[in-house]
């Protein structure tokens, strides 16, 4: 499944490429025998090989090219991926692509990607080279910045990077939420999803010709909402479970070593809402959708997908 993003998240990456799409074409064009000179980045490395650690300095060189690449849950090597029929794989899949868990429908589908936007990045700091994926960066040479990353032989594999004047970090796609926000957040979507599904079912029979109050109905409605807000939960944990060992994991330990209190239960998201609700107060906060300034996280919707936040 390939989610579309809204042209205003693109405009806001610099020309994003489909990766998958190169790499195809980079395979084509070796079969052909025809040359192919440009390089193309590495897959994410998912999750680190070792314990991450943060590093400050200032930068010595930088670059960053934007990409749509996979980081969902499937793509972690801690993984574990359901043993499943083939009716019970597209059955599954429908339904946990109805509700937006891509990381369960991909276990239950196929290996079509769902991807995200990000930025393969690239530099020197304190005289040693970085590279790494990370969301949404207006970084330069020279800034003091830290970076969360693991030494893998000769450079550090970046997953974070922050800009601590500004309390700016921008995250590897998807580490957003520590476990307990996690699993908080899919209860709620679930919850959500059923209450409109029944309400509407609602709505549609009082509203109908033959519509009026009929006690036996709602007796069946209201047991038919609290059956389905228990079937809501129980997906909404089995789904919650892609992620625990994954995402949330690698999240959890770039919030430590940021200092965030209780990590499990950080969400970046209601981090960057309340930083962003003391800046309004301040008179400091920055429109994003202002294009004459410098660029700026934001939790509105729009922005929700450039994995960038305030901490």
């Amino acid at each position: 499944m390939t989610i579309r993003i809204p042209s205003i998240v693109s405009r806001r990456f610099k020309n994003p490429e489909n990766l998958q799409a190169l790499r195809t074409a980079l395979e084509i064009a070796r079969n052909n025998g025809s040359e192919w000179s440009r390089e193309l980045p590495p897959r994410p490395v998912l999750p680190p090989y070792g314990p991450l650690e943060k590093i400050s300095g200032v930068l010595e060189a930088f670059s960053s090219e934007s990409y749509e690449e996979c980081f969902d849950a499937d793509r972690y090597r801690t993984f574990q991926q359901p043993q499943l029929t083939e009716s019970q794989r597209v059955g599954g899949a429908a339904m946990m692509t109805l509700v937006g868990n891509s990381a369960t429908a991909g276990a239950f589908a196929s290996d079509d990607d769902d991807k995200s936007l990000a930025e393969y990045v690239q530099g020197v700091i304190n005289g040693k080279p970085f590279r790494g994926w990370v969301g949404l960066t207006r970084l330069k040479a020279g800034d003091e910045v830290e970076i969360i990353a693991d030494w893998q032989e000769d450079h550090y594999e970046v997953y974070a990077i922050i800009l601590p004047s500004e309390r700016i970090i921008s995250v590897c796609p998807r580490c957003v939420w520590g476990r307990y926000a996690k699993i908080w957040l899919r209860i709620k979507y679930m919850f959500a999803f059923i209450f409109l599904m029944l309400l509407t079912f609602s709505i549609a029979y009082f509203l109908g010709d033959d519509g009026f109050f009929d006690e036996n109905y709602f007796i069946l409605l209201a047991m038919g909402y609290c059956v389905s807000q228990l079937f809501a939960g129980a997906i909404a944990w089995f789904a919650y479970q892609a992620y625990k060992n994954t995402t949330c994991k690698l999240a959890e330990e770039i919030f430590s070593l940021i200092g965030l209190p209780s990590p499990k239960s950080v969400s970046l998201n209601k981090v960057t809402n309340i930083h962003e609700r003391k800046l309004k107060k301040k008179g400091e906060w920055r429109n994003p959708a202002d294009k004459t300034g410098e660029k700026y996280p934001s939790n509105k919707f729009v922005y929700s997908m450039e994995y960038w936040f305030y901490y």
